[in-house]
């Protein structure tokens, strides 16, 4: 399971007597690549507030995944968003304790998607899969805090590395609730290391993703799409 969110619903949530209320969620705008945050509206806080971004497999909460180091009122999107949505979670805080209120979702983040063209083109999984990565680099390492899967029930997830890695070949099935957490492949690589991610479906066209660790730097990623039978990715359509 994904850890909770601290979620607020709606302006009314109650809050124990004197800690500050929410009353207005805050409110995510985009110019360009560069996401911006509000406070939203409180009751009893204490400034300043303190900002966290989640990166979310789909429009709902429970999806969400914390992204490592994004502590400022801004975020600017990067290859890792790419088919996600992204909240903003706002903690305001006083003498007798704190709570966080999360932004409604962003629309996904534009990616490069199958389309099925002229006779014979085989259809795409739909919905088409989003492959959500979080963790943190430091030095030649990097931690893998999240790999969370949406995409249809019944899809194959394969996942397999290569290189500098001690992370082992293994497969999920998408259940029901269209989502999937692999959590055997949260572990720590070395620069180098090479993360690749297959999902599939019978008669459909599938995901292809790759994650390159890299030295002081977020991993570099590499969406592509994968036909039936086929070991080696396309461009997508």
């Amino acid at each position: 399971m994904v850890a909770a969110l601290g979620f607020v619903a709606s302006a009314e949530a109650q809050a124990p007597t004197g800690q500050p209320v929410n009353r207005a969620l805050p409110v995510v705008t985009q110019a360009g690549s560069t996401l911006t945050t509000t406070d939203g509206t409180w009751v009893g806080d204490t400034r300043p507030y303190t900002y966290e971004w989640l990166r979310c497999a789909d429009a709902s909460p429970e999806s969400c995944i914390a992204v490592p180091g994004q502590t400022a009122s801004t975020y600017l999107i990067t290859g890792l968003d790419a088919g996600a949505r992204l909240r903003s979670r706002v903690t305001a805080s006083n003498p007798l304790g704190s709570r966080a209120a999360v932004s409604e979702p962003t629309a996904p983040v534009p990616v490069s998607a199958p389309t099925a063209t002229g006779p014979g083109a085989l259809p795409r999984l739909s919905p088409f899969p989003v492959l959500v990565v979080t963790g943190r680099t430091t030095g030649a390492r990097t931690r893998i805090t999240g790999l969370l899967v949406r995409g249809p029930a019944g899809a194959r997830v394969a996942v397999g590395c290569r290189g500098a890695c001690r992370a082992k070949p293994f497969t999920r099935v998408i259940p029901a609730g269209r989502r999937v957490r692999l959590r055997k492949g949260e572990l720590l690589y070395r620069a180098g290391a090479i993360l690749e991610i297959r999902v599939t479906g019978r008669a459909r066209i599938g995901k292809f993703t790759r994650l390159r660790m890299r030295r002081g730097r977020a991993p570099a990623r590499l969406d592509r799409c994968l036909a039936p039978g086929a070991a080696v990715p396309s461009a997508c359509s």
